[in-house]
């Protein structure tokens, strides 16, 4: 907001659920225009931001409306009149899961017909020529075959006519309860005369387990330097400034156990098909730590009351016991070991009246203890499938296809055995309680599994409001506990 009580418009470009959105929202800016491919998403954003939306402003979703490649970038904004654009293109070249099977792209980045969509939003900005800009994307831009293609990148961003930095920042360290890296570009108009700066991180991403966190979900350590062919040798990467005493990081038990406890499930009272999915359910309790209360009542315009109503998880009865009998911190070899385990105990407990080994009697009964790829004996090759949380740690990164399986996040309470719900995956991501994903379990999981945390983006809001001389909301930080 200016000193006159003008908000700062901003235009957010591949939207997804709205988590940039979102936190720009509550560091005092005014979403003008938000465009997702994604149905399912952009039905989630339009129900979250219908009421904080200023007037005559609008959310385009789906292949008709929301298609960046059949939409002409000048009508996204008037030319000069918008503050900030936003956007995180899908660049799935350069995910660190894919990144193996991707190695051959040292060419132009801008060229490969994957990243179409970052040319749009290169096109949005020359169009709108906004006064800054943030780009989002994957961290493994960073290092691919020892190249750092994200300088190339802020190199044709500054070309657009702005002064641009980047830098990967670790969600875990601006207070949200998860190791998550992304990369960030930030860039102001050149006539403005401001030089890129990151917000510096309250809280320090070290725990007692630092090391045991897996590649890719802790500090990545994405160093590569080589450079592209033509491309600048000064690099425009730059750093967050450092604190000399960042708080503690937020725990998972910080973030989610104040939530009810899910237990119906053991009991087979929770049945596939059943609406469980949307029923209301009370807090059993007060906000246990200042995270807990961000969540519950303390977001801009998103209170959630005294309930939630998306706090369910997927039907999987086969693992119950297994996920009851891991450790913190086990991964799918030693849940495999487990199931196993159980299946033998079964073998004895039956004694002369067990199946045959080469009986299809036999595999029926080990189907309803070991999962089918555990039977195979190559589930060392991806050991992260299944991982329990340790509640006294950062969760580790939620991926998109938490909508295909929640195995990756398994609940660090024994007594509940099983996977991280719905609300409880969003608290990972520090969507407040009030924000009610739409769609379908699937759609839902996927949503957050692909979002920005929005207390990061509220992070980079103030930060960015501050920069231009606008009036903001500082993002909370939870130095001094509630629990």
């Amino acid at each position: 907001m200016t000193p006159g009580g003008k908000k700062a418009r901003v235009v957010d470009l591949f939207c997804g659920a709205g988590g940039l959105s979102l936190g720009f929202h509550a560091a005092g800016c005014a979403i003008q225009k938000m465009v997702d491919f994604d149905s399912a998403a952009a039905i989630t954003a339009e129900h979250n931001f219908q009421g904080l939306l200023e007037e005559n402003t609008s959310v385009l979703g789906g292949p008709q409306e929301g298609d960046l490649d059949q939409m002409d970038p000048s009508e996204l904004f008037p030319r000069g009149e918008l503050d900030l654009l936003l956007g995180g293109p899908p660049c799935q070249a350069f995910s660190l899961a894919g990144r193996a099977k991707l190695n051959h792209l040292r060419g132009n980045f801008a060229d490969d017909p994957r990243n179409s969509l970052y040319k749009r939003f290169l096109s949005a900005l020359k169009s709108c020529q906004p006064r800054s800009f943030v780009m989002e994307n994957v961290a493994g831009m960073m290092s691919v075959k020892g190249v750092n293609l994200a300088e190339g990148i802020a190199a044709e961003l500054s070309r657009c006519g702005y002064r641009v930095g980047y830098n990967v920042l670790n969600a875990v360290r601006y207070g949200v309860p998860q190791f998550r890296e992304r990369i960030f570009f930030i860039g102001y108009r050149n006539d403005l005369g401001i030089a890129p700066s990151l917000p510096p991180a309250p809280c320090s991403a070290r725990t007692i387990r630092t090391t045991d966190i897996p590649s890719g979900y802790g500090s990545s350590g994405l160093d590569g330097t080589g450079l592209l062919p033509g491309m600048i040798e000064e690099s425009l990467r730059i750093d967050p400034p450092a604190l000399n005493n960042p708080g503690p990081a937020i725990t998972v038990s910080e973030a989610l156990d104040d939530l009810p406890k899910l237990v119906d499930h053991l009991d087979g009272q929770y049945r596939r098909g059943s609406r469980d999915f949307r029923i209301p359910m009370d807090y059993p309790m007060k906000a246990h730590s200042g995270f807990a209360e961000l969540m519950r009542s303390g977001w801009p315009g998103f209170n959630a009351g005294y309930s939630i109503d998306d706090h369910c998880v997927r039907r999987t009865p086969r693992d119950y016991e297994t996920f009851r009998r891991m450790n913190h911190g086990d991964r799918y070899p030693q849940a495999i070991r487990i199931a196993k385990d159980r299946f033998q105990e079964e073998l004895l407990r039956r004694g002369s009246t067990a199946p045959h080994p080469e009986s299809e009697e036999f595999a029926v009964l080990e189907a309803k203890f070991v999962p089918p790829y555990g039977r195979k004996d190559d589930y060392q090759q991806h050991p992260d499938r299944w991982r329990k949380l340790y509640p006294e740690e950062p969760s580790w990164t939620l991926p998109a296809h938490l909508s295909k399986d929640s195995y990756s996040h398994i609940h660090h309470d024994h007594d509940q055995a099983r996977m991280i719900s719905v609300r409880e995956a969003a608290r990972l991501q520090s969507f407040p309680d009030g924000f009610k994903f739409k769609g379908n379990l699937g759609d839902c999981f996927r949503q957050i599994g692909n979002a920005v945390p929005p207390l990061l983006s509220w992070h980079i809001g103030a930060h960015i409001l501050e920069a231009l001389g606008m009036e903001f909301t500082p993002a909370p930080n939870f130095h001094d506990r509630v629990c």
